[in-house]
């Protein structure tokens, strides 16, 4: 069963929902002159049944029931005598939905009609919205509709959860909470889809003229041609024989913020509201300023941009020529990283330092030679995955070769007491150097030895 609905609040939000998806209807008709008092009769039946509603407190009652049956037929009368020969079909439509909005505000106890009540504003509004006069002067209405639809569902929400709280008696009733609580909830949400509006690309009817082949400009033929009373000849909503209708009324289709020409265009339309057309005025006054403030501003910008071209274009070639170079670099650092990997590097030093050593005897004597060969050991240890870390001493280092190379215990002791010597006791020549690189050469043979019978 659906929750009942008791909330003031959202009442009068949905009040503001469906007042604004009528007077965006009314706005296609603001031409002809009648759309202040069609939008203050509307706004008093919806204000009536919505009262009717919400005086039942959440139980549909036989008054509700009663208000329901008349105001429908009265709808029925309405749309066979007045909606149907002025708008014909398929606006006509829309002021049939709109009465029976208003018979279905008598009964509207529960959150599944306040919703079913949304979505027949939102019906409305998207006809409107759609309607070859709309322009975007319709954004005075469709921005507020937009805040009173989310407002609506937010205050509904949030005092159906403030409600469930109060009957667990886990809290008091907090008015003022519960208020600041809905007003931040709706600013949030309208924000988020502001935001995605921004963000997201929009499709323009120009655009899909230019795409599809569509027309681009349908409302090139002026004014609808009106009889001698001054209303369109289809009917007195001016749409035609179809509703639809070949009178003019939208504003440019060209896409993008319309030009102070424009703003103030729109604004001298008939029947344009004071309070509308005073805003529409103060956008183009405001348009304006901002021109004539940004212009010296856009004109730097633009000469900065002009040098900037000009610059890149004679350092075209320095450009190219970096470029190559750049990637070169980027090429070699990649290729050392996958050496680096592969143990290419450490490999071909050990090498080279059996080369050196053993074969070409090609040492320096006392501290200088001990250090070389002692290093040369420790690379070759290196290679076969026994590294010395930064702040491992000898004697660590000398225990971890140990434990992997038993059979190589005597040598590499006995390199490790050399250079110690040598290191501390400065006791070094000739002879202990020349012993270091022999033991060095017999490490270097027998551990490769070992790695082959590993295998």
């Amino acid at each position: 069963m659906s929750p009942p609905l008791r909330y003031l609040p959202a009442y009068c939000g949905l009040f503001a929902a469906q007042v604004l998806a009528l007077t965006c209807n009314a706005f296609l008709d603001i031409r002809y002159g009648i759309f202040g008092t069609e939008v203050q009769l509307w706004a008093f039946a919806f204000a009536i049944t919505l009262r009717v509603g919400w005086q039942q407190n959440g139980e549909i009652s036989k008054r509700g029931n009663r208000w329901m049956r008349t105001t429908l037929v009265f709808g029925m009368l309405l749309s066979l005598l007045l909606f149907i020969p002025m708008w014909r079909f398929p606006r006509a439509a829309i002021y049939i939905l709109a009465m029976l909005q208003v018979s279905y505000n008598c009964i509207t106890t529960s959150r599944r009609h306040l919703h079913l009540s949304l979505l027949m504003s939102v019906a409305m509004v998207l006809f409107a919205a759609t309607h070859f006069r709309a322009d975007w002067a319709m954004f005075f209405y469709l921005i507020p509709y937009v805040t009173a639809v989310v407002f609506t569902l937010v205050a509904e929400q949030i005092n159906r959860t403030v409600s469930e709280l109060r009957r667990q008696s886990l809290g008091d009733q907090v008015v003022g909470a519960q208020g600041i609580a809905i007003a931040a909830a709706t600013t949030v949400i309208l924000a988020l889809g502001l935001l995605l509006y921004t963000i997201t690309p929009q499709v323009s009817w120009p655009a899909l003229a230019w795409r599809w082949g569509l027309p681009g400009n349908v409302n090139t033929l002026g004014d609808a041609q009106t009889g001698d009373d001054g209303m369109p000849a289809g009917g007195g909503g001016g749409t035609g024989d179809n509703g639809w209708g070949d009178g003019g009324g939208g504003g440019s289709m060209r896409p993008g913020w319309p030009s102070a020409d424009e703003l103030r265009a729109t604004a001298g339309q008939t029947g344009m509201p004071e309070w509308q057309r005073q805003a529409i005025n103060g956008l183009a006054d405001l348009a304006d300023g901002l021109q004539a403030l940004m212009k010296p501003v856009i004109d730097s910008l633009r000469q900065l941009a002009e040098a900037l071209i000009a610059m890149l274009n004679e350092l075209h070639e320095s450009l190219i020529r970096l470029l190559y170079i750049l990637m070169a670099l980027a090429w070699l650092y990649a290729l050392w990283q996958r050496l680096r990997q592969t143990r290419l590097p450490i490999w071909l030093r050990t090498r080279f330092d059996y080369f050196r050593l053993v074969l070409l005897t090609m040492h320096n004597d006392e501290l200088q030679g001990a250090r070389t060969c002692y290093e040369a050991m420790a690379r070759l240890f290196e290679l076969h995955d026994i590294k010395r870390g930064r702040f491992v001493n000898t004697l660590e280092y000398q225990a971890e070769i140990n434990s992997h190379y038993l059979h190589l215990r005597r040598e590499t002791e006995e390199i490790t007491r050399l250079y110690e010597d040598a290191r501390y006791g400065g006791l070094v020549g000739s002879s202990q150097v020349e012993r270091m690189r022999e033991l060095y050469r017999q490490v270097f043979q027998l551990i490769g030895k070992r790695t082959r019978e590993s295998y």
